[in-house]
């Protein structure tokens, strides 16, 4: 296996099952989460997942961390299957790969003080530690997150601090076992725009000073091209295209991707071009996919559109995507 592949998805798959009508006659639909997801996500990179709400970005990162099971599947983590682990046998990968959620005000136990907070990794991971020990870890790692003096923060309950701080206690508690893989679900969106940088800069040096790996999750395009090395565009489940940033951003190729682009917010990093603004429609998970999972919205479909599923090609280096008329779109935009 390549080395510098540190995750290595395969043919992911998450089915839910969703009730409906009333009690005496409920009905049962499949959701398709994911669909047949393939993803590498290289050592020392920080990889970018966008799409819109209910495209699956969320469910693959909690399938990835283990809290929840996928339907079927490959999940390669530092050379080990983890969907063919044991429950003993995670919990000690866990201690390589942790997630820091959306939501700090949610994230965080009310009832505990901070340092109860972060001693708990420590507690389940490196229980050979004495207390004294465990207690420096804690101070080191608010100190590293940019909150200083410890000591002014480190007695506080959650509802004592502001919701930039909680997130960045979140990705104290996120970094204090050291790993080597870290996903985080939209870190910034739930934070007043005031300091969003400064938890994004946070990020970016914490991941060149430990030599993390990273899935960032997002659904702007702004802060992706911020963060991130390459981005892969997730639509229905699928991963539609994937390549460095500035090649998704500046040249996108799948109608999707392009669609994304023209609406992006930030007009000073994007030009919006009117022709690729998305079409009607939602993000339909109760379908199981036929042909291209993007066919229903896209300006450019054909007849094989409908029937043949595309698959990732390679443009060029470390640049796919999975569309039958990219060839036709790429001339007419050049």
């Amino acid at each position: 296996m390549d080395n510098s592949v540190l995750v290595r998805i395969k043919g992911l798959n998450k089915r839910f099952i969703k009730k409906s009508g009333p009690f005496f006659n409920r009905k049962t639909q499949e959701v398709y989460a994911v669909n047949n997801l393939n993803l590498e996500i290289k050592r020392g990179e920080i990889l970018g997942i966008i799409g819109e709400s209910g495209c699956g970005k969320t469910t693959t990162a909690r399938i990835m961390m283990r809290l929840m099971k996928e339907s079927s599947g490959e999940i390669w983590f530092d050379n080990a299957d983890l969907c063919k682990l044991s429950e003993s046998q995670t919990k000690k990968i866990r201690k390589k790969m942790q997630m820091i959620f959306q939501d700090p005000y949610d994230t965080l136990n009310p009832g505990m003080r901070i340092v109860d907070i972060l001693m708990e990794p420590l507690n389940a991971h490196e229980k050979e530690l004495s207390h004294q020990k465990k207690f420096e870890k804690v101070k080191q790692a608010i100190e590293s997150i940019d909150l200083k003096p410890a000591e002014d923060f480190i007695y506080r309950y959650p509802h004592q601090l502001s919701g930039g701080q909680r997130q960045r206690i979140a990705i104290a508690r996120a970094i204090i076992l050291k790993p080597l893989f870290i996903a985080a679900d939209e870190p910034t969106s739930m934070l007043d725009v005031s300091v969003r940088a400064g938890i994004l800069n946070l990020l970016k040096d914490l991941k060149k000073k430990m030599g993390l790996t990273m899935m960032f999750i997002t659904h702007d395009l702004s802060t992706a091209s911020y963060m991130c090395d390459r981005i892969a565009v997730m639509y229905q489940g699928k991963i539609v295209e994937v390549g460095p940033t500035k090649k998704i951003i500046q040249a996108p190729t799948h109608p999707y991707t392009k669609a994304l682009v023209s609406v992006v917010k930030d007009l000073n990093y994007f030009i919006a071009n009117k022709e690729y603004i998305i079409l009607d429609g939602e993000v339909d998970s109760t379908r199981e996919i036929v042909g291209c999972p993007f066919v229903a919205r896209c300006p450019h479909r054909e007849s094989q559109c409908h029937t043949i599923e595309p698959r990732l090609e390679n443009l060029e280096q470390g640049h796919f995507v999975s569309c039958h008329c990219h060839h036709q779109i790429i001339e007419k935009t050049s």
